[in-house]
This record gives structure tokens, C-alpha cells and sequence, in this order.
């Protein structure tokens, strides 16, 4: 048996290869997948499309992300490298209305969308396609095999088979949890009263900085997160006081919060919440960018306020990975076959949710009432009370993620809420391209390790 190395292609982003024992595979819901190869030069690769085309006319800062704009970016590569589009065959694939069928579904038709205009630029191009399977209710996998050259669609399925008797848990009590916690590696005190501190309205952020003086691991780490692509990566900066000049006050305290807790995130494996290592954190990261974005677009929080609640979100994750790890097929299958969200699964097997997890982890490090609610109600806006319009951004950050940015955690939202969260907020169905546009796409290193892409200056 032939192994091979899988190159996991993120949403809004692309990957030419030749000949080599490498797959190439795209995790696909509503997005949709293209891969292509040339059984010539034995060279292919594989777009993983977010978006039909970008929300504005003026150029788009990641083109990769739009079917319109992405596909002809990797039909270059390809043909830069000697590609003839005459020995080119396309496989398409995902583009699903993911059940339970939504408005927001219906209403935006991205996939049907992203894949007209991808039929349109292959058969314009001269391209044949051999094989389209799009629409549907199911996410699937896209494969491109380097090796053979062969394509494949796969409905994401366990490749092992499941015997509910031998992966239940007895229910997970208070107590369990609590001790769970603690053997968690905990957030440095230093770093807990910073989050405070931002949590504050009338934070001093000359304070905040002498604390991050206090600490110097989280001091560097905020640098090398300020300096990574992640955010920035542009102009070396080499202490706190440059980044405060450099990035402002706002943007600094975001990779602040951000530099918190990476560290926790990472406490967690690929085998339980996270699809790929450091899954659960990007998640995260992501919903942050959203949370920031629909606070701006609507007024209703600061900006700041949102992209920290949207970081904090699935902090009761990182509790219940390993008890999740330990019921995986399960779960999975809950998910992903039965249609099952992930806080009733949650519920059904372990006694408890993330969210009440959660909630309880921030009441511990004593974060803010609007903090602790977001965590709590993320998936149900209509319970929260005190702070509706956080939740709801939180909620709608959520589950945007989990519909557009699928393969980096195990998630599945319903979208039960989604208008009257909209309503709430202000917005309209018409809003939601803009809002959904501002997710970053991702990428994996050489090394494995998942990162956001950004551009540098010219």
C-alpha cells in the first residue's frame, strides 16, 4: 500500500503540484471544489472556492476566495508551468444547501452560484469536464490523487464503523469538569488580569502594556504573533511600545488577546473537536474577524468587545475534547449523518455542552457578564437576556464560520435563529455576502502548521 501525504487546501485558497505521493483534498459544504490535472505534464492542483465573486468592483485583496477571480488565478499557475488546457480535466464538486435547509441558503445560492461561473471559465478555457457532482444536501470531499492522477467525491463518512455500546460515556458532572480544569495548563495570571483589563471599558492601555511587561513569554508571543502573517508581517516591530505606534491601540490589543489564548487552544488534539491541528483555534481566530466585522457594520458593540467574545466562544471546548476524542465515531456520525447539532450531541452524551462549559471556565477567571453570556448562548441568541446584541453577533459570526470555513473543527449550527438574529441586529439577508467576504482564507505551511494568509505590501 502507496502512502500519501494529504495537503489539506483550505476555503479560499489553492494548491498547484506535480507528480508525487501527495492528495490533495478539500473538506466542502456550501463551498465548491475544483481540481484539475494533466495527464501529460502530470501536474494539477485543486481551488477550494468560498465565494461566487467579490462583494465590490474594486480588485479583491484575496483573490483566491471568489470563483470568478480564484480559478483563473490557478489556471495561470498552471499553465505557467507548461500546462496545454487541451490535456486538462476538471472534477467539481460540493456547492451543498447543508441540511437543515435555511433562507440564508436559499436566498444567497452560493454554490450554485460559485459553480456556474466555475463551468463557465472551464468550458470557455477549452477545459473538459469529466466529472460534476453539485448541490445536494451533504458535505463531501474533493481528492486529487498526484500520484494516478485520479479524482474523487467522497460523502464525508468514519472510516471505521461505530458501536454505539462500546462508546458511551457516563455523564460528566460539575466536579468532573472542575477537575478537568485544573489539569488544563491555565492561562498565566498576568494574562487573566490583562483580559480584564480590556474587558473594561475605560482600560488605560499604557497600563496594559506595563503589565505585559510583567510577562515575558506572553510578551514575546505577542510579537511573534504581531510579526507572524497572521495579522501583520510587514514591518519588523520589536517591542510593545513599536507595535503600539505601528498597529494603534485597537490592533494591538487584538493580538493581544489573540497571543492569551493561542496556548489554551492548543492544548487540544486532531482528534476530537479539531479537524486539523490547531483547528479549534482558527475556528476561533475566524469568528473573531466576523464578530469584529458585523459589529461594525451594525453599531451594536465595540468592535473590540466583538472580536473578543467571538475568540472566547469555544473556550469549554478545549474542557471536553478528550471525552469528546474518547466517543469520536459518534459524534461524528451525530454530525455529520444524523444532522444533529453539536450542543445536542454534547448533551446526549457527555451530560453537559461547550457552552455551559464555558460559562463556567469564565466565570473562574472572572470575565465580564457579557463575555460569560456570549459563551453561554451562542447557540440559542434567544435565551440571552442582558446582552442580546453580543450574543446574537457571536451567534451569527458562529455560524457563518461553520457554514463557509468547514474542515477546520467539528461543528454543525442550526439555523433556526438566523433571522431573528439578523432582525435584531439590524441587518438584512443582502448584508450577509459583505459579512461573509471577511473571511480570511487559510493555509497550511510545510511544517503543518495552519496559518491566515495576508499580502504584503509592494
Amino acid at each position: 500500500m502507496v502512502w500519501l501525504r494529504r495537503e489539506h487546501i483550505p476555503a479560499g485558497s489553492f494548491r498547484v503540484e506535480k507528480k508525487g505521493q501527495i492528495l490533495l483534498q478539500a473538506f466542502l459544504g456550501t463551498c465548491v471544489g475544483v481540481a484539475l490535472y494533466d495527464k501529460v505534464t502530470k501536474i494539477g492542483g485543486l481551488i477550494h472556492i468560498l465565494l461566487p465573486e467579490p462583494p465590490s468592483t474594486m480588485p479583491p485583496e484575496y483573490p483566491e476566495k471568489y470563483a470568478s477571480t480564484g480559478l483563473p488565478l490557478l489556471l495561470e499557475e498552471l499553465f505557467a508551468l507548461g500546462v496545454d488546457p487541451c490535456n486538462l480535466t476538471a472534477t467539481i464538486a460540493g456547492g451543498a444547501l447543508v441540511a437543515p435547509l435555511s433562507e440564508l441558503d436559499i436566498h444567497l445560492d452560493i454554490g450554485g452560484r460559485s459553480t456556474d461561473i466555475a463551468i463557465d471559465i472551464l468550458n470557455r478555457s477549452g477545459i473538459k469536464i469529466v466529472k460534476s457532482e453539485t448541490g445536494g444536501f451533504f458535505t463531501c470531499t474533493l481528492e486529487l490523487n498526484m500520484a494516478t492522477g485520479q479524482f474523487a467525491i467522497k460523502p464525508v463518512a468514519l472510516e471505521t464503523p461505530v458501536n454505539e455500546h462500546t462508546v458511551s460515556l457516563p455523564p460528566l458532572s460539575e466536579q468532573d469538569i472542575t477537575k478537568t480544569i485544573k489539569n488544563l495548563k491555565p492561562i498565566p495570571q498576568t494574562a487573566l488580569k490583562i483580559l480584564r483589563m480590556i474587558q473594561d471599558d475605560h482600560h488605560n492601555m499604557k497600563e496594559i502594556t506595563r503589565e505585559l511587561g510583567k510577562d515575558q513569554v506572553l510578551g514575546a508571543r505577542v510579537l511573534k504573533i504581531t510579526n507572524s502573517a497572521m495579522f501583520f508581517g510587514r514591518i519588523k516591530i520589536e517591542s510593545i511600545q513599536d507595535a503600539v505606534l505601528l498597529l494603534g491601540e485597537s490592533l494591538l490589543l487584538k493580538m493581544i488577546i489573540t497571543a492569551v489564548l493561542k496556548d489554551y487552544f492548543n492544548q487540544v488534539g486532531d482528534s476530537g473537536y479539531s479537524l486539523c491541528r490547531g483547528g479549534l483555534f482558527f475556528h476561533a481566530v475566524g469568528c473573531a474577524m466576523v464578530a469584529e466585522k458585523i459589529a461594525e457594520l451594525t453599531g451594536r458593540e465595540p468592535p473590540n468587545t466583538a472580536y473578543t467574545a467571538g475568540l472566547l466562544h469555544d473556550i469549554g471546548k478545549v474542557v471536553l475534547d478528550q471525552q469528546i476524542a474518547a466517543v469520536y465515531p459518534l459524534f461524528f456520525r451525530g454530525i455529520h449523518h444524523d444532522g444533529t447539532s453539536a450542543v445536542i450531541l454534547e448533551q446526549k452524551i457527555l451530560g453537559t455542552t461547550h457552552c455551559i462549559t464555558g460559562a463556567l471556565l469564565a466565570r473562574q477567571w472572572n470575565f465580564s457578564p457579557a463575555l460569560i453570556e456570549a459563551i453561554s448562548f451562542h447557540h440559542t441568541p434567544e435565551q440571552a437576556t442582558d446582552h442580546r446584541n453580543l450574543v446574537g453577533i457571536v451567534h451569527l459570526s458562529d455560524l457563518l464560520m461553520s457554514r463557509f470555513n468547514v474542515g477546520l473543527e467539528l461543528e454543525r449550527m442550526e439555523p433556526t435563529s438566523l433571522l431573528p438574529t439578523i432582525d435584531h441586529l439590524g441587518l438584512t439577508l443582502s448584508d450577509l455576502p459583505g459579512i461573509i467576504d471577511s473571511i480570511f482564507p487559510a493555509s497550511f505551511d510545510k511544517k503543518g502548521q495552519l496559518s491566515f494568509k495576508t499580502r504584503t505590501l509592494t
